[in-house]
This record gives structure tokens, sequence and C-alpha cells, in this order.
């Protein structure tokens, strides 16, 4: 029995961009997770150490959750597929904090090769949520939402979290722009 899908997102990206980006650390460290000492450390550990690679299949295996690359024209279709829960055959109607962190992370990688391809990135994380501005709506789950703000940033605000990625700008303008969302 196959794993069941817990992600699907289409980028506007042709597949080997989205390959490169998914296996090359200097692109990893522009979209996944935030800010943060350890994040070098998180990536290797989650997607270049002990994983297994077929660029052939466009497949990677973090043992987290497998990746599926579907070339799909000048887009390619993301799939992440995880092993259901013991004495379950998918995920329908269960929350789990993995899965949503890899909806988020594949969020930012969807707006990182969408808007911001090989630009650098600041990240804040805020384990609050903050009030969900009016912006443009960027996805949509059943606990997350995401906006773009001002093209230069997404914002993605879950249970319990936040999170503002933002390109092109430094760090003094990141700080206000953070402190003008959170009030």
């Amino acid at each position: 029995m196959s794993e069941p899908v817990i992600v699907e997102v289409t980028i506007a990206a042709p597949a080997d961009t989205v390959w490169r980006a998914l296996t090359e650390p200097e692109h990893l460290r522009r979209w996944h997770g935030w800010d943060a000492d350890t994040l070098d450390d998180e990536i290797r550990a989650i997607y270049l150490d002990d994983v297994t690679i077929s660029a052939e299949d466009l497949t990677l295996d973090t043992g987290a959750g497998r990746f599926e690359l579907e070339p799909a024209g000048d887009t390619t279709v993301v799939r992440i597929t995880r092993a259901a829960p013991p004495g379950h055959s998918t995920w329908d109607g269960i929350y789990d904090e993995l899965n949503e962190g890899w909806l988020t992370f594949t969020q930012q990688l969807r707006f990182y090769l969408e808007r911001h391809l090989g630009q650098e990135r600041r990240a804040e994380f805020m384990a609050r949520e903050i009030p969900v501005p009016t912006e443009e709506l960027w996805f949509r789950s059943s606990h997350q939402v995401g906006v773009l703000i001002d093209d230069d940033g997404l914002l993605v605000v879950s249970p319990g979290a936040t999170i503002v990625s933002t390109y092109g700008l430094d760090a003094g303008r990141h700080a206000q722009l953070v402190n003008q969302l959170t009030g």
C-alpha cells in the first residue's frame, strides 16, 4: 500500500529548478525553516544526511517524509507522502505538527521559487499566533493561512505559531515589518 499524500503543491517552476532547491544547501537555507543558529544543522539532518535520493525518479526520502516531484511543463507538482499513524490508512481528520510543518515549508519553497529565486531570506519565528492581515492570500489549509506582505514577504500563521519570511529587506526593514505585523 502506498503512503498517503500529506502535502501537494504546484509550483510555477521547472522540475530541475525545484530539485536543486530541495537538494542544494545554498537554496535550502533560502526557504526551509527560519533564522536560527541551528538552521544549517537542521537542513543537513533533514535533507542531506541519511536521506535516500533518486535524481532519476525525482524523489527525496528524508525518513520523516518523502518528496516526489512530478514535472508538468513549466510547473512542478510537489507531493510529500508519509505513513499514516498506526491503526489508520490516511491522515484525514488527524492533526499532526510534523505534517503541518511540511505544509509550511513547502509553501515557503513555492514562495522562494516563484517570487525570489536566488535571493537571500530573513525569517522570524514566533511561538504565538498573530492576527492575519488582509493582504493577498497565498494559501489556506485547515490549520494554516499564508498571506503575501508587499510581495517582499510571506506570513504563515498556524496554531500557536507565526513565521515571517522576507526577501530583499535589510535587517532594520525586516524588524520594522515584523513589529508592524505583531503590534
